[in-house]
């Protein structure tokens, strides 16, 4: 009997984010996404087109999440970035943190 080696592909999440969503507080985002990963989410994309700006605890909840995910392999992934956003994640090193991809 020969066994070979197989290794799954990232199960990848995506979250799309509004301002709306995040109006009443981050904690159930941090919930979200936290579910995201215990049911095996390694890759996260976030979409932030919706979004006027990013609060620094959103950038906490995402940088848990991304901790959890490059862990095993994975990581998270900013999408749509404004100008402005991609940015803040420049001057504050984020954007070698995480992968930005641009509006």
């Amino acid at each position: 009997m020969t066994e070979s080696l197989h290794t799954p592909l990232p199960q990848k999440a995506i979250v799309t984010l509004s301002d709306t969503d995040l109006a009443g507080g981050l904690t159930s985002l941090r919930w979200h996404l936290q579910g995201l990963v215990m049911d095996g989410a390694c890759l996260v994309v976030i979409d932030v087109s919706d979004l006027d700006e990013m609060s620094s605890t959103l950038l906490a909840a995402m940088l848990d999440t991304h901790r959890v995910c490059r862990r095993r392999g994975g990581g998270v992934v900013v999408r749509h970035a404004s100008r402005k956003m991609a940015d803040v994640l420049r001057r504050t090193g984020l954007d070698r943190v995480f992968e930005v991809e641009a509006a």
